[in-house]
């Protein structure tokens, strides 16, 4: 039995369509009722469908190259989806799937096609509407969102603007109050530090495309450490200090106290990181922490087991909270051990760093050359 045209009116979904065009849909439509788990749409399939969702509520995933499958947004009831492959004529973007039983109105390709040619305000609308989902998968799939809950991501669009830079200008100024986050839209930007007494800044760093920069400053309140210089036209995405600790800080920074952490058994559930330099760490340390300086953990992360816990500090709390927030961005299991070594309570060790400890994590993808620690590392450089 076909649908009737006063179901179809209900939503606002349709509310731009004539009553011809609604006398259409209800006659082309076709019912589908999908128990949970139903995988609706395969990312990388042909689309030939468009669906409007009555009753339920749908989940949308895509893989990502090292977080693997993310979750981009839910689908709830009222909302139509699928339609952006069949405007653009490409193949599905993302996979959709029941997470409750749902009742689907399902539309095919030809009758979609006849839908635009009949009602081009109702084209426009979801034309928008594809050119609003796609700035949301492309900001989504970047490291810093990747892992974001959708109802965060929302608000970070609302929130983020987009700055160009040209050719040898400066993002980021060493010294500098922080008061924005950047991810790289496209382009590229050099980070320079200029350490004390030297009369030039060197190049530490080369950012490239979905990279996220300037956090430290905002987290620990400090000024700038180093200049980000865009080194060809760099488009960044921006979020300042506020809406960065409300949506970033807030997702990718959690806490442990001293007093949760048993004395006796620690060793076995973490991994302890030392996120200060390596003399402070020599001078003194939590028995069995890994000396990782923060600046040396930005570009080692993908050296850690990600199966493992890790807890991470400093002195008080500044580094070991910027650590925290960079392990846990890139989907490490991480928490800040709040107070730092002064909240210790526990054994404490001094001297240089165990390089046989620190081989640990670092054998599984290096072949075990320990010349290549962190530690020595951060000696040479």
């Amino acid at each position: 039995m076909p649908l009737q045209t006063s179901e179809l009116k209900k939503y606002n979904y349709f509310s731009t369509l004539s009553d011809s065009s609604l006398e259409f849909l209800a006659q082309k439509f076709i019912v589908v009722n999908s128990p949970k788990g139903t995988m609706v749409l395969t990312e990388g399939d042909l689309a030939d469908e468009f669906f409007f969702l009555k009753q339920g509520r749908l989940e949308v995933t895509k893989d990502h190259l090292r977080h693997g499958t993310i979750k981009l947004s839910v689908i709830s009831s009222g909302q139509g989806f699928g339609e952006i492959p069949l405007l653009t004529k490409t193949s599905r973007a993302a996979s959709v799937k029941a997470i409750s039983d749902v009742i689907l109105y399902k539309l095919a390709k030809a009758d979609f096609e006849t839908l635009m040619d009949r009602e081009s305000s109702f084209k426009d609308v979801l034309l928008k509407k594809a050119a609003d989902l796609s700035r949301y998968d492309k900001i989504k799939t970047l490291q810093p969102f990747a892992l974001l809950e959708p109802d965060r991501m929302y608000a970070l669009l609302a929130r983020m603007s987009e700055k160009t830079y040209g050719l040898g200008e400066d993002i980021i100024v060493q010294g500098e109050k922080g008061d924005y986050y950047y991810v790289i839209k496209s382009g590229q930007v050099a980070v320079l530090i200029k350490k004390k007494g030297e009369q030039d800044a060197k190049q530490v760093a080369l950012l490239g495309e979905g990279a996220g920069f300037g956090e430290e400053a905002l987290i620990r309140d400090d000024p700038r450490n180093a200049t980000c210089r865009a080194i060809e036209e760099t488009t960044v995405y921006a979020l300042d200090k506020i809406d960065f600790d409300q949506i970033l800080k807030s997702s990718f920074l959690d806490n442990v106290f001293a007093e949760d952490v048993s004395i006796k058994t620690y060793k076995e559930k973490y991994v302890i990181i030392d996120a200060r330099v390596v003399p402070e760490y020599e001078q003194e340390h939590i028995e069995g922490a890994l000396s990782i300086p923060v600046e040396i953990l930005r570009h080692k992360y993908k050296d850690l087991d990600p199966g493992k816990s890790y807890i991470t500090y400093c002195t008080n709390d500044s580094r070991g909270m910027v650590a925290a927030f960079l392990l846990k961005n890139h989907g490490i299991k991480a928490k800040c051990l709040r107070g730092g070594l002064s909240s210790w309570e526990g054994p404490v060790a001094s001297g240089p760093p165990n390089i046989i400890e620190q081989r640990s994590y670092r054998d599984r993808r290096t072949g075990g050359d320990r010349r290549n620690t962190p530690a020595r590392a951060e000696q040479q450089n």
